[in-house]
Parts: structure tokens; sequence; C-alpha cells
């Protein structure tokens, strides 16, 4: 949810702040006082590109900011994998627009690019103006957007999982059909198989002699330093015979319960000092020096690190490398019966998957019906009487979604085939069919913020109000801002934004505040009526009302 918004010195903005709520918010004004000038900034500070004439004359930079609450745990993963922590489940978005081009951009005050902004307003804001084409009207999203609805994650990750099966043998079989290997090779490859069996390496051998290694270089420090504190600890007037010697004074001392307490943790200790001095005495003696010990330990780490020089780094990685040796020279051997077996394998793994997405595509197909009648209800709500619409299936070879590649058609006349959302409407048509979709997905795609620019232009009366009411439906799975000129639509919200232009005669400012409940009726008149005056704010005051009541009997 975008909490507040601060601009400074972008086009007609000289400085702004604004705190937001949940919920359907509008903004109206007069035409040109610079209401799309905020949706605008909001997609800046998303990381779209920007002109240098978007900074106030006048001035070298423009600076934008905006403070998130977040709920998507996908914007805290990516902005957890760029080192940002989310804190209290908010965030600050700001950037710096100069007038060389150049921009700063930052989240919680770490510098980020623009790809990282991009990224995560996928997650954050959904704009939708009746000219931009976006994730609705985008094919490549539809197979999501229907297993989101009412998805079978079982199927789903059953089909995901044999797809994979499917793919790497694939992969090995192509691979092995494109290998070539010479027989002569066989010799040499063999050579190399032979030369790390015969050095029968053990896994973590390495690091076993290396601490050896390291304890025998040390044998003489180590020697010498546990003898000296053994002495300390242990000899006639060492601090063993210290210690014993003060608990004799303290055992003595009964007229005080403390005392008796401290001398009885002290006695405690005393017998654990003795049993790591025992313990030390026991590491002490075990100690030995054997040179030709140490030369074993030599020879064999130079055997291993000749070995990890031409096979791998490390001893687990010389083992992969044999393998690989072991099945070079298997294919070498018997290359027809290997691409023989891969072959069935690869029939197998095929058909595992194909009849898994079999039934996830019935599944599908029974879960399009249910998603079919929920939209068309969402576009006749919006007066959509006669619009059609469905969802094709088409078979493909195959990924890891199944076998469905799915597409959104529409038809809006009687008469009119159904094609492609993108082929088919068009201005306000397309807006309310926008609008009734998001409702049903906008939840399942978890956008934070939704964003209409002026979609509800060249439609008026009943339809009106049916988008204000929508609008204010589909603020309940998402804070919902609005840009209307429509009085039917401002009555349906619940926070109202007045834009107004400030023109001296050098200057022009644009200006945005909250308006109060008598602030909204009178601007609600002027939508409605261009005046005020008694019968145009009564009228506006009725709208008010009905329009409220209306959304929240939804």
């Amino acid at each position: 949810m975008l909490k507040s918004l601060y601009i400074k010195n972008y086009i007609l903005i000289d400085e702004l702040r604004l705190e937001f709520k949940q919920g359907f918010s509008v903004f109206t004004g007069e035409t040109g006082a610079g209401k799309s000038i905020l949706i605008d900034a909001i997609g800046l500070l998303m990381g779209e590109r920007f002109s240098s004439d978007l900074i106030r004359h006048g001035h070298d930079k423009a600076i934008l900011e905006a403070s998130f609450i977040i709920k998507n745990s996908e914007v805290i993963s990516i902005l957890n994998q760029v080192g940002i922590d989310v804190e209290f489940d908010e965030i600050i978005i700001s950037r710096e627009l100069t007038r060389d081009g150049r921009s700063s951009n930052r989240i919680n005050n770490r510098s980020v690019t623009v790809n990282v902004l991009k990224d995560i307003s996928v997650f954050l804001i959904d704009i939708h103006s009746q000219n931009d084409t976006q994730y609705l009207l985008n094919n490549k999203y539809h197979l999501n957007l229907l297993d989101a609805y009412k998805p079978d994650y079982n199927l789903l990750s059953e089909v995901k999982s044999l797809y994979y099966e499917y793919d790497n043998l694939r992969k090995d079989l192509l691979n092995k059909e494109k290998s070539e290997y010479n027989p002569d090779d066989l010799e040499f490859l063999e050579f190399q198989i032979n030369e790390i069996e015969q050095a029968n390496l053990v896994e973590n051998e390495d690091v076993e002699l290396e601490t050896k290694q390291k304890m025998m270089l040390s044998f003489e420090k180590i020697s010498t330093r546990l003898k000296s504190a053994l002495d300390l600890f242990d000899e006639s007037d060492g601090v063993s015979i210290k210690f014993h010697d003060a608990l004799k004074q303290l055992h003595f001392i009964d007229e005080m319960d403390d005392v008796k307490k401290i001398t009885q943790d002290l006695n405690d200790l005393y017998y654990v000092l003795n049993d790591k001095i025992s313990d030390l005495k026991h590491s002490y003696h075990s100690l030995n020096y054997d040179e030709d010990s140490f030369n074993a330990i030599q020879d064999r780490l130079f055997q291993i690190n000749r070995l990890k020089k031409k096979y791998g780094k490390t001893i687990e990685l010389i083992f992969e490398h044999k393998q690989k040796l072991i099945d070079k020279v298997n294919l070498i051997q018997n290359r027809q019966d290997i691409l023989n077996e891969l072959r069935e394998r690869l029939e197998l793994a095929y058909k595992a998957f194909y009849d898994k997405s079999v039934l996830l595509s019935e599944y599908r197909k029974s879960q399009a019906i249910s998603l079919k009648t929920a939209i068309i209800k969402e576009i006749r709500d919006l007066y959509l009487d006669k619009a059609q619409f469905e969802i094709e299936f088409n078979e493909t070879e195959g990924s890891s979604n199944g076998i469905d590649r799915i597409e959104f058609l529409i038809s809006m006349n009687p008469g009119e085939n159904l094609k492609p959302l993108i082929k088919v409407a068009s201005g306000g048509e397309l807006s309310r069919l926008m609008l009734g979709m998001k409702v049903i997905f906008n939840q399942l795609q978890n956008i934070e913020t939704v964003i209409f620019d002026e979609i509800d232009s060249g439609v008026s009366g009943r339809v009106a109000t049916a988008i204000g009411q929508k609008m204010s439906q589909l603020s309940k799975s998402a804070q919902v801002f609005s840009v209307t000129h429509l009085g039917q639509v401002a009555a349906c919200s619940h926070s109202h934004y007045y834009v107004s232009k400030n023109q001296s005669s050098n200057i022009t400012n644009t200006i945005i505040s909250e308006l109060d409940l008598d602030g909204r009726i009178k601007e609600l008149s002027m939508i409605s009526s261009g005046t005020l005056n008694p019968a145009s704010i009564k009228a506006a005051e009725e709208l008010f009302n009905t329009n409220q009541s209306l959304i929240e009997a939804v």
C-alpha cells in the first residue's frame, strides 16, 4: 500500500506532500490541473524512464519519494537478495532526477538499480489507463492466471517434476548423440581411471592428513607449552596445590552460610580442575613425533595434490571426474546400447509427463468454466451486456506448465467473432473489461495498489456508478486510486483529493489536497453541474449518500 508521497520540482509541482489511506481514493479537478502528473510521478518511482523536461523550470533536479507498507513476500525476497532489510513491513523509495539525464535511486537509503525498482513494481503498483497494455491483455500470463484462480498444487507440482525428469533425459540423449569419442582415446581414458583408482583415495582424507601435518610441524611448540602449563598447574607450588590449601582454610568456616555455599561451589570446581589437568596430561603423554610418519604424510599429501591439479580441486570432485571418465569409456564401448536405453527411458518419461498433463488440462478446463462465469458476471455488472468471454485451449509439445497454451478471447458485440482481448477491446469498453477482471485477479496477483487513470472517459449515468462500485469492491483486496471526471465514480470513494492550479504572472503550481465532507459535496456539485447553488448542492448530497450506501452494501 502507498502510504505517503513527496514530490519536489516536478513539472508543475513545486513541493507536495500527501498521506494516503487504504481503500478507494479519487482525484478530481479541472482539465490541465495536473491530475495525471501524480500518476506519472508514481510510475517514475517504479522505474519508468524520464526526460529532463520533467524537471520544473528553473531547477536542476527533481525529487520523488514514496513510502510503502509491504505485505507481499515476493517484494521482501527481492530486496533481501540485494542486501536490503525490510523493517516493520515498510520501505521508502526515492529518486533524484537531474538535468543531465542521470538518476539516483534508493530504497531505505540504499542505492539500487532501476531494474530493482521495476522488479518490485510488478507486485506494488498496477497502473491502468485507456491506452496501456498490461498483464491481463498479454496471453503469456493467461495460463498462470487460470492456474492461480483455483489451483491444484499437487497436479501442478507433479507435472513440473515429471517434465524436468523428461527434459533432463532429453538433454542427456542429445548430448550423447552429438558427442564424438574416438576409440583411440580409450587407452588414455582407462589410464586416467586407473591412476585415480590406484591412489585409493578416501573422502576427507586430505583434511585429516593436513591436520596431522600441522600438528607435527608444531610438535616442539605444543610439547613445550603443554609441559609449562602442567608444571604451573601441578608442581609442588602449583595452582592445584594452592587451590587445595585455600579450600582447607575455607572448610573451617561454619558460621557464615554464604561462605559455606561458595566453599561448596569451589570444591566442585577443584574436582573439575583436576579432571581437566588429568586430560591435559593424557594429551601430553600421547604426543609423539615420528619422522617416518611425517614423511609418509608429506608424500601422501603430495600425491593427493597432484591428482587435484589434474582432476578436481577436492577429493569429491576427483571422484566425480572419475565417474565421467567411466561414462565416456562406457559410451565408446557400448554406444548404441546406451543410446537405445536412453531413448526407451525418454519415451516412458514423456508418456508419464503427458498422461499427468492431460489430467491437469482436464482440471484446468473445468476451472475455466468457473472462471468464465465469474468474469461474465463482473462485466455484466459494468453493463457490457452483449460481451462474450471464452478461454481457448490449444495443445503444445509441453513445458513445465504442462501441454496447455491458453488465451482469453472476447467479443464485444453480437455477431462478432471471439478474438484475443488486445485485438478487440478498446477505449472505454476495454477499461470496463479490465476493471471487471481485476476484481477477480488482483488478489491472486497480490498487487497492493491499483491505479486507474481516467478509464471512465466516455461513460455516464448507471455505467459510471457501476464503475465506482466496482472500484470500491476492488479496494477490499487492494488500495485503489482513480483519476476521474465523473461525480458518480467520485461519490463511491472513501477518500477524495482535489487537484488545482495556482497561477501567477510568471509561474504555475499544481496543488493537491484531501477534501473534507463539505469539500467533497461542493466538488461533486461542480463536477455534476458546473455550479454551486442550493439545488446543485442538494443533488450532490443525494448522489454522495446514495453511492456511499451502495458501496457499503457490496
